[in-house]
């Protein structure tokens, strides 16, 4: 779990808007995009990035 202060600084790569921690991945509801969450550390780079759809 990220802690809540730092996740209140941090914003979606793509649009800006705020993320939310959803346990294994920070979710982008405005993108509907995910940034994954490996030993309490968010992969925040382009590459990591995945889709919420479907």
């Amino acid at each position: 779990m990220i802690d809540k202060a730092i996740l209140d600084v941090m914003a979606c790569l793509r649009c800006k808007s705020s993320l939310t921690d959803e346990g294994e991945h920070l979710k982008c509801s405005e993108c509907n995009i995910g940034y994954p969450i490996k030993e309490d550390i968010p992969h925040m780079l382009e590459e990591s990035i995945f889709s919420l759809d479907g």
